[in-house]
């Protein structure tokens, strides 16, 4: 959430039963790639608005850890048909890519998901004008790694974009520590994941350190305020959005500059 997240310190415990090693690497790697990030955006990363939580959740994290999730049909529905191909949403040809840096945890980027992202994805991807890569930045904590390893296991079977938007209608407080195995099981069994392979998946290092040190290093070169933010390339160029939250007609007048 741009101008509104805050890089967290490093964790004073491992937030996962069974993977406490591989998260206090990803933490080292986070913190060393992430003091670029901090330069580079001149201290504007801070501590998420609560004008940005659109609304409270109606699913608890018990709730959700038992199955009882919210907009299930909703989501699997409207990705029903549209190529996915790890983090990669729509025609791998399309002349546009849209990328967004995100943390499941971050209640601007489920304002995005829940506004403006499906109408992106129905004006620009389900036509085949662009295509949609979803980047997880986990910078809310230890809770967020969590949540960005749950997600990653969900992109090795090519569900991350009903995952993410899952987890967004059912997102917790981002106050308390909610992204446990229970909670991530709940929104994978939701949606028919392979569960024995999700949860091997989720505790496989390799698969989430790689991603989340690229991702680092990126946000650093292209001094990203916060999540979520996006990069908008084209044949004509490329455009970084990030300090405010784009609605429509932001992300539209991004892509036509580079198309």
């Amino acid at each position: 959430m741009a101008d509104n997240a805050k890089t967290p310190p490093p964790p004073k415990k491992a937030p996962q039963k069974n993977a406490g090693g591989s998260k206090r690497s990803l933490w080292t790697i986070i913190i060393v790639a992430g003091i670029a990030a901090v330069i580079v955006a001149g201290g504007l990363i801070y501590l998420s608005q609560r004008s940005g939580d659109t609304s409270s959740s109606e699913s608890s994290a018990a709730d959700v850890e038992a199955g009882k999730l919210k907009d299930v049909k909703q989501v699997t529905e409207f990705f029903a048909g549209v190529p996915q191909n790890g983090n990669t949403l729509g025609d791998p040809a399309a002349p546009v890519t849209i990328t967004e840096f995100a943390d499941l945890r971050c209640p601007v980027c489920k304002t995005f998901a829940l506004e403006t992202a499906n109408q992106m994805v129905g004006t620009f991807v389900k036509p085949g004008k662009a295509k949609y890569v979803y980047r997880l930045w986990p910078i809310l904590g230890p809770d967020s790694v969590s949540a960005t390893q749950c997600a990653i296991a969900a992109q090795q079977q090519n569900k991350l974009f009903e995952y993410q938007d899952l987890w967004y209608y059912n997102q917790q407080d981002e106050a308390i520590e909610y992204a446990t195995p229970a909670y991530c099981d709940g929104i994978a069994k939701a949606l028919g994941l392979d569960m024995a392979q999700f949860q091997q998946d989720r505790q496989d290092e390799a698969l989430w350190t790689p991603e989340v040190q690229e991702v680092q290093v990126i946000a650093a070169q292209e001094g990203f305020g916060g999540t979520p933010s996006f990069i908008v390339e084209g044949p004509n160029g490329t455009k970084v959005l990030t300090g405010s939250l784009p609605d429509i007609a932001a992300i539209t007048d991004a892509v036509k500059s580079v198309q």
